[in-house]
């Protein structure tokens, strides 16, 4: 529209100056040439591009709205499988427990158990920007630690790490430790589709 418009005022602008410039004989290129342009061509045009606007403000509306949040599936998972006390873990904490740098602004969520005595977590990133290898490196190591403080205290605990669910789907990559591998498959399939 505003093309439209600033070229509808050029020419307005070029017919008053050649109407008061006082010339009396029209030069060839213009001589009989005359471009009306009338209110419905405006209301034409803006009325395609705000039809351009509103579909793009669609598209854009569900592609938020087809955005997850790791929270939710967090939530979800902690709903569906029985988890004891469980403590989120914040960006400023992350670092004690994954050898991973997480950008600023990035869409994660991790809990574990807070009392320290099972193993249970569950963390969920969406991978954007980010080397899904790396974050995979990272769950494995952290797996590989808890293995360790859990070999010869608790074996139903060492049994859950040992078996601990991972999957990776359409840019979000989730790993948990719990009793319910199914449970947690199920949540993550739910979601991520």
């Amino acid at each position: 529209m505003k093309k439209t418009l600033a070229a509808a005022c050029a020419a307005l602008c070029a017919l008053t100056f050649s109407a008061c410039s006082g010339e009396t004989d029209p030069s060839p290129e213009t001589s009989g040439t005359y471009t009306e342009i009338s209110a419905s061509e405006d209301v034409s045009v803006t009325s395609d591009e705000t039809e351009q606007t509103e579909t793009s403000s669609e598209t854009e509306t569900e592609a938020q709205a087809e955005t997850v949040l790791c929270e939710d599936i967090a939530n979800a998972v902690m709903a569906a499988v029985e988890l004891p006390s469980m403590a989120e873990v914040g960006a400023d904490r992350i670092g004690m427990y994954l050898d991973l740098t997480i950008p600023d602004g990035c869409d994660f969520s991790m809990y574990i158990c807070g009392s320290g005595g099972f193993a249970d977590e569950v963390f969920i990133i969406n991978t954007a920007g980010m080397s899904v290898d790396d974050i995979k490196a990272a769950a494995e190591k952290r797996i590989e630690t808890r293995k360790k403080d859990f070999e010869g205290y608790n074996p139903d605990e060492y049994d859950k790490l040992e078996n601990y669910f991972s999957a990776e789907k359409d840019g979000y990559y989730m790993y948990a430790v719990t009793c319910d591998n199914s449970a947690c498959e199920s949540v993550f399939d739910e979601y991520v589709k």
